[in-house]
């Protein structure tokens, strides 16, 4: 281990906490790489918008937001880390912490940020909901996250799936960053990355998904052969075509 996995494993110990593996905890423990990420966050940040932070673990992260950001709200589903969180945070004014899921939290009507180190097991989840299925969709999102699954979401023909086609739909996707599994502790199996996400302005046709979703559980069909070798440019057409014919 390096300096700073040494640190957060000492840190880990002092307060009893073994990282749940079930939970996907790893904490990111690169002073370099959590600028990298502060800075692609500062890049895109609305001026007067709140930050949602998914997970705020032992606080690395959160505290070079809390020194960049006005407006932060941590949201940290384990009880320990987020007893830590509150003793060292609890006088910051700039920090509103929350204990509990992001995936029943109460979202904002005005627009918000969603940043993190996300745990690999919720983020097939955590996408769908972000990307499509809740009304007040964040302005953008910047994770930490498998490396893998980012290049999934970017994917393109003859590589293209459904929710490579849900996140390009919802936004721009770029890879700012890799991760190795040294920046981390425990170190992981897989590379991660720093992945920035910006809604777009697209607006779905009301028969994307139907569309979509027959063709991709029927294939082959007379209009498509194979669902992974349709772009999202792809889909919008044969939308048209056959609200058209409808």
């Amino acid at each position: 281990m390096n300096e700073a996995q040494i640190k957060c494993q000492e840190e880990l110990e002092a307060s009893g906490i073994v990282p749940r593996k079930y939970h996907g905890q790893v904490f990111t423990t690169d002073p370099t790489l959590i600028k990298k990420f502060v800075q692609a966050v500062k890049d895109c940040y609305m001026p007067g918008t709140e930050i949602i932070e998914i997970g705020g673990g032992l606080g690395y992260i959160t505290e070079e937001l809390a020194k960049n950001f006005e407006k932060l709200t941590v949201v940290e589903l384990d009880p320990d880390l987020y007893a830590i969180l509150n003793k060292t945070f609890a006088h910051n004014s700039h920090i509103k912490l929350i204990q509990g899921d992001i995936m029943d939290l109460a979202l904002p009507k005005k627009p918000y940020l969603l940043v993190g180190n996300i745990p690999f097991h919720i983020s097939g989840r955590l996408y769908r909901k972000f990307m499509s299925e809740i009304e007040h969709k964040p302005y953008g999102m910047i994770f930490i996250t498998d490396k893998q699954y980012a290049s999934t979401l970017m994917g393109q023909p003859p590589r293209s799936y459904r929710v490579s086609l849900q996140a390009q739909a919802y936004g721009d996707i770029e890879i700012l960053a890799d991760v190795p599994p040294s920046a981390v502790h425990p170190e992981p199996k897989v590379m991660s990355c720093i992945m920035r996400i910006m809604q777009n302005d697209l607006k779905l046709p009301e028969n994307f998904w139907q569309v979509v979703n027959y063709h991709w559980e029927n294939f082959p069909t007379s209009q498509v052969e194979s669902p992974k070798t349709m772009g999202l440019q792809k889909w919008l057409e044969l939308c048209s075509n056959t609200s058209k014919k409808s």
